[in-house]
């Protein structure tokens, strides 16, 4: 299958190998066919061969994202902090987690927790509650 000829700065959705999903890139490099052969990702700037999106002409179950599931764009990333359970977070804060990557604080509760929006989905998290 060919891929159509394009221009280098065009988007164009690929399979993206760092996010390992499906997302918008922008072409970086042609081959000299004129085909496309490297491009980069807008969401975590990574650049890499250019891949089909695996929704593209593959038969596949229709997945519905999961409750409190979010995406965030690479100056979001920018802005993150790093989660610590002793830590006081705010509403819209974002957070890197160690094992689920990046999320955004939702909603902070006054029990000494949290809910955070992951790519994956809501997880609720522990937070130290900020002083009143």
């Amino acid at each position: 299958m060919s891929t159509k000829k394009r221009d280098v700065g065009a988007e164009v959705d690929a399979f993206c190998t760092k996010c390992k999903i499906d997302r918008r890139h922008v072409i970086a490099t042609l081959k000299s066919d004129g085909n496309i052969n490297k491009v980069m990702c807008r969401t975590c700037d990574g650049t890499h061969l250019f891949r089909l999106p695996k929704g593209d002409g593959k038969k596949t179950s229709a997945k519905r994202p999961k409750k409190g599931a979010v995406v965030l764009t690479a100056a979001d990333l920018a802005k993150a902090k790093p989660y610590a359970m002793d830590a006081v977070f705010k509403v819209g804060n974002i957070i890197q987690h160690a094992k689920f990557g990046p999320g955004i604080v939702l909603e902070v509760r006054s029990d000494g927790k949290m809910e955070v929006g992951f790519e994956s989905g809501g997880k609720t998290m522990v937070c130290r509650s900020a002083p009143k």
